[in-house]
C-alpha cells in the first residue's frame, strides 16, 4: 500500500501565467529567463496593456506582475510504514491531472504497482482514469483508497465512493485492508490493516521546514527537500526496527 497527500511547500515561479520556470533573481526579480524582458515594462498585464484596477469588462483578463508567483504545493507519497517513496511539484493546482501524472512517474506500467494507493480524493483520480481511458493498466493492477480521516466527510450518496474507494469495507470485499483482532475484554473486533495516514504525519513533520522552503530557490528547494525525506527515511528505518518489523534478511 502506498499512501500520498499534498503539502503546501512552495517556492517562487515566473510571475507570468502558466510559466513554470525558475526566476532568474531570486532577491527582487519576477521573472524567468524567458520572460526577462518585461521586467522593465512595469506593472502590465497579460496582453502588454498596462493593468487597470478598476478594469470592469468582464471579457478582458487582465492579470499584474507585481511579484513572482508560487507553486501550488507538493505531492508526497510513502509506503503504509512511513517510508518515503518520492514526492514532486503541483503548479498550478492540486487537479487529479497532474496527480496522474505524478503516479505514472512514481510507478511506470513497466515495473511493479502497489496493489493499493491511498489518497484523499481517490475517488475523483478513479473517475478521472475511468474518464480518461477505460482501459487504463491502472484499473487492473492497483485500488484507490480514501483515507479513513478524509472518508468520514465524503457524501454517504457517492455511489463509486462506497463501493470501490471504502479504506475498511466489512463486506468481505477487501480483505486485505481489515484484519480481526482481539481488545482488551476478550471481543474480536475489526480493525484496519494499515495505516492510512501516514502522509498525513509526515507532512505535519515537515510543518518545521515550511517558513525555510518559502525562501529558496528552486534548485536549493528540490535538495534540501529531497535532503529531508531521506533523513526520514533513515527515521523511520530505525522506527520499524526497534519494533522488529522489519523485513529479515535470508
Amino acid at each position: 500500500m502506498a499512501v500520498m497527500d499534498g503539502k503546501a511547500l512552495t517556492h517562487r515561479i515566473c510571475a507570468m501565467d502558466h510559466c513554470r520556470e525558475p526566476l532568474v533573481d531570486y532577491k527582487s526579480g519576477c521573472f524567468c529567463h524567458l520572460h526577462l524582458e518585461n521586467e522593465n515594462h512595469g506593472n502590465r498585464g497579460l496582453d502588454g496593456l498596462p493593468f487597470r484596477p478598476d478594469q470592469e469588462d468582464a471579457e478582458t483578463d487582465l492579470g499584474h506582475t507585481f511579484r513572482a508567483r508560487r507553486t501550488y504545493c507538493v505531492q508526497t507519497i510513502q509506503w503504509a510504514c512511513g517510508m518515503p517513496i518520492g514526492w514532486g511539484k503541483c503548479y498550478e493546482i492540486e487537479s487529479v491531472s497532474q496527480v496522474l501524472q505524478l503516479v505514472n512517474f512514481w510507478f511506470p506500467p513497466e515495473g511493479p504497482r502497489p496493489a493499493f494507493i491511498v489518497y484523499d480524493n481517490a475517488c475523483k483520480l478513479l473517475a478521472h482514469i475511468v474518464t480518461q481511458n477505460t482501459h487504463d493498466l491502472w484499473l487492473t493492477t492497483t485500488r484507490f483508497v480514501v483515507d479513513a480521516w478524509h472518508y468520514i466527510n465524503h457524501r454517504s450518496t457517492d455511489h463509486l465512493c462506497r463501493e470501490w474507494c471504502n479504506p475498511a469495507p466489512l463486506n468481505g470485499s477487501q480483505p486485505d485492508l481489515v484484519i480481526l483482532e482481539r481488545d482488551g475484554m476478550g471481543q474480536m473486533r475489526a480493525s484496519r490493516a494499515f495505516n492510512t495516514e501516514v502522509a498525513e504525519q509526515f507532512n505535519a513533520w515537515m510543518d518545521g521546514f515550511e517558513s525555510q522552503l518559502r525562501q529558496m530557490t528552486d534548485f536549493n528547494f528540490d535538495f534540501f527537500l529531497h535532503s529531508v525525506m531521506l533523513l526520514y527515511k533513515e527515521e523511520v528505518e530505525q522506527r520499524v526496527e526497534s519494533k522488529q518489523r522489519g523485513i529479515p534478511n535470508y
